[in-house]
């Protein structure tokens, strides 16, 4: 007998024995899991199983399903508010107002490209009140200052935008542009029956971006007669 060979004990491995997880990649995963089946159809055995990571290590790591949905959330929608910052595409300096409209909406709907799940997710939360939607209101719309609504504003007191509500063009561009993305797969079957090529995500981004546009700017004064 090799005595060299050490005994194995019965039951699970030690957590120490457990691969690195890279958390990026983990919380993304787990995010995409959420979008899929929704918060109360997700288990964290499923979780783990997906993730590829032992059940008692996920709630090591993360703790329970409701910390781990927090820290998945909180990663997609802090990516997509610095993709609308301009990390995407920087905003130009010199651009007036309208035009760094547009490319806030395009920064937003490139975040969306990368992470489609945000909305997904979003679309699912946002039709009860439940303590995870007031914890994305709270934290995200009460306590964050985006892009969009500065520049709403900016172009209102300059005169180039319509006076509405900053949540009107928002939820046009999340939800409406954004189902454009999250919805891929309804749109393209839309095409397909009505014998329609489609452009591909970043064309139909770009209308969507320029209709969003083209909807809050502030229609020009009529000339007054002689």
């Amino acid at each position: 007998m090799d005595t060299n060979i050490k005994s194995r004990r019965r039951g699970r491995p030690s957590l120490e024995n457990e691969q690195p997880v890279d958390d990026d990649k983990c919380l993304q995963q787990a995010l995409d899991v959420f979008a899929e089946l929704g918060y109360e159809g997700t288990s964290v055995r499923e979780l783990a199983r997906r993730l590829n990571i032992s059940h008692g290590l996920l709630n090591a790591r993360y703790g329970s399903k409701r910390d781990l949905w927090e820290a998945a959330f909180d990663r997609g929608m802090i990516r997509l508010l610095e993709h609308m910052s301009g990390l995407e595409q920087p905003f130009d300096p010199e651009a007036d107002t309208v035009e760094q409209f547009r490319q806030a909406c395009m920064n937003f709907l490139l975040g969306l490209m990368e992470s489609p799940s945000i909305i997904k997710v979003m679309n699912i939360e946002g039709t009860r009140k439940t303590d995870r939607l007031e914890h994305v209101v709270n934290k995200f719309f009460r306590d964050e200052i985006w892009p969009f609504d500065v520049l709403l504003r900016k172009g209102q007191a300059e005169g180039v935008f319509r006076d509405i509500h900053q949540a009107v063009p928002f939820m046009l561009l999340a939800h409406g542009a954004g189902a454009l993305i999250a919805l891929r797969p309804l749109v393209e079957l839309v095409d397909y029956e009505l014998g329609k090529e489609s452009g591909g995500l970043m064309c139909s981004a770009e209308e969507a971006a320029d209709v969003i546009l083209r909807g809050v700017l502030a229609e020009p004064a009529k000339p007054k007669c002689l």
